[in-house]
């Protein structure tokens, strides 16, 4: 007589995803489903696979609603980052980049920055844009294959080809699609015949599956278009039911600021998304909330709980005119990103990369005149980043003992320097030398989970801990790569208090499944589809830091996807399972 069920999770808390108060009961599930849930935990077991979770926590899978796991998924299927820390269900294709649709030229600077250098090195940051006929013989050369598709459809078929184990929640990048129409002349404002030209790749992206279209608004190339270009292809999205996600154009471009340029109004940002909801009717979600409001000095709470509240207000009176607007914020509040460098070095990247080697770097600082054209240009703003506030970073690691524990301004005090040549002089005691923020309170950051209408994203690529870049300055994944959702939890229920673990489980399940309307996902009930998440509540907790941040998560200890075990006793199986969501 064959098993009744294929799974059957028994003596678990069963924390359900709508928010409802948790229970005591068993779970049974048969294929890719939930077939039945009881509160008595009266379920027979009678199944294949028999999980005790006495003494743990099941909760629907995590759905991370801002995620970059699509530019890399065909790089890493397994996605071993994401599901080990929870993560069923990824929304990629943010900021306005999503894998396509390309045509001769491709925008993939992040996950493939190693092969740009490769191929077309740079001094400053990458071009967003690089020809395909130029990257594609490096690329078969490390991975064995090219990339060969042109729209969202065809990346979808590769994807599927290969598997995968989260489920993936595509969008189509607004800036893909600028960048097919206008190829390299997008610093500029398009032309009626483009706008109507990006149209026709909007309704074809989502005609081919996808959920909704998003911005960059601080990025190449969206930082050029205006706001009739935007809305135009948001209204293509609305009609089939998509929902616009926007990084908004609330710091400007991420280009180098001349110092004459002004720093756009940051609420100015948020009130564009919220007219692009009103004026094509669609439901908008706002990347990675913050204070719209300046406060200085920063440290000041009454303001920057004023500066909240005022945030939060434009959101709360949006929804009462009846525009659907949610928001997604960044677990780890000192590392958001999609990688991270913990070397002080990486502030003078450009020199580094022409000197070839942190010696060669070092050498070249006992040159008082390279030293103070590397000043000129960095006081000057004439590069693409900023050295970090001296009293920002901390020393970690050093070769020179007595530079350890301080911040580059304390070094610049008890030498008497400037804080430019504090950091020479400290990466001419050691090039390799590591550093890291100052430890912050994250008080600010906990308001803005308990807003009803919030949601968690990592902001990172699907990834797993042999990460790491191959030029210099060396970059890792971000912190939150392994380890975002159990951060959140360990932050917002345990520790603080902020918020129940029904509210919480249902800001990272049950809402952004209704926000992207995924029938029969981020709940438990009988029906639904076997995403589920088994915890420890007294143990979830993120292991990563900022020198070493590709370190697994404690706590989550099974992980099932479209029921398979993708992870258990806290291991990826290797279990590929995961599907493409396509718009319904």
């Amino acid at each position: 007589m064959s098993d009744e069920h294929d799974i059957l999770i028994k003596n678990a808390s069963i924390v359900d995803g709508t928010g409802s108060p948790a229970y005591k009961g068993a779970i049974a599930i048969k294929g890719e489903r939930i077939v039945a849930v009881s509160e008595e935990g009266d379920l027979k077991e009678d199944a294949k696979t028999v999980i005790n979770a006495k003494g743990l926590t099941v909760t629907p899978g995590f759905i991370d609603v801002h995620n970059h796991g699509d530019l890399s998924i065909l790089y890493y299927s397994k996605a071993d980052g994401f599901v080990r820390q929870g993560i069923t269900t990824f929304v990629g294709g943010h900021c306005g980049d999503s894998p396509g649709p390309f045509g001769e030229y491709i925008g993939l600077p992040w996950v493939l920055r190693d092969l740009y250098h490769d191929v077309r090195p740079r001094m400053n940051r990458n071009e967003w844009l690089i020809p395909r006929d130029l990257i594609n013989p490096r690329h078969k050369e490390l991975y064995g294959w090219e990339i060969d598709w042109n729209t969202m459809e065809e990346f979808f078929e590769k994807v599927e080809a290969k598997g995968l184990s989260p489920n993936y929640v595509p969008l189509v990048g607004h800036g893909d699609i600028r960048s097919l129409v206008m190829g390299t002349d997008y610093k500029r404002p398009a032309k009626k015949k483009e706008i109507r030209e990006m149209k026709k790749h909007v309704e074809q992206a989502m005609l081919d599956g996808c959920r909704g279209i998003s911005v960059g608004r601080t990025y190449d190339p969206g930082s050029y278009a205006e706001f009739d270009e935007i809305l135009a292809c948001a209204k293509v999205a609305a009609k089939y039911g998509g929902v616009y996600h926007s990084h908004c154009f609330s710091s400007g471009s991420r280009n180098p600021r001349k110092p004459w340029e002004v720093q756009p109004n940051r609420v100015d940002g948020l009130l564009e998304v919220i007219e692009v909801g009103r004026k094509a009717k669609m439901s908008v979600q706002i990347s990675h909330l913050g204070n719209k409001y300046s406060v200085t000095p920063g440290d000041n709470k009454i303001m920057t709980m004023a500066a909240i509240r005022a945030t939060l207000k434009i959101i709360d009176d949006a929804r009462e005119e009846g525009i659907g607007i949610n928001f997604d914020v960044i677990p780890h509040h000192l590392s958001g990103g999609i990688h991270t460098s913990p070397y002080l070095i990486r502030s003078f990247a450009p020199w580094l990369r022409i000197t070839g080697s942190m010696e060669q770097f070092v050498k070249a600082l006992k040159m008082e005149d390279f030293r103070e054209e590397v000043k000129e240009k960095i006081k000057t703003r004439q590069r693409t980043a900023m050295p970090s506030r001296p009293d920002d970073r901390i020393i970690a690691v050093c070769k020179d003992e007595q530079f350890i524990g301080k911040t580059v301004a304390q070094v610049a005090e008890e030498l008497k320097v400037d804080p430019l040549d504090a950091q020479m002089e400290i990466l001419m005691a050691d090039p390799e030398t590591k550093v890291r923020r100052k430890d912050r309170d994250d008080w600010a950051q906990l308001e803005y989970y308990k807003h009803p209408q919030g949601m968690i994203g990592v902001d990172t690529f699907a990834t797993d801990e042999t990460r790491e870049s191959r030029h210099m300055p060396k970059s890792l994944p971000n912190e939150n790569s392994f380890g975002g959702f159990p951060r959140y939890l360990r932050r917002a229920v345990r520790e603080t208090n902020t918020l129940s673990w029904e509210e919480a489980i249902r800001k990272i399940t049950s809402l952004p499944a209704r926000k992207h309307k995924l029938t029969d996902r981020g709940v438990l009930r009988a029906g639904a589809y076997a995403d589920i998440v088994v915890l420890n509540p007294e143990t979830v907790t993120n292991k990563g830091n900022p020198i070493e941040p590709r370190q697994y998560p404690e706590g989550i200890e099974h992980v099932i996807i479209n029921g398979t075990i993708v992870v258990k006793n806290s291991k990826h199986t290797g279990a590929l399972p995961g599907k493409i969501l396509y718009r319904e």
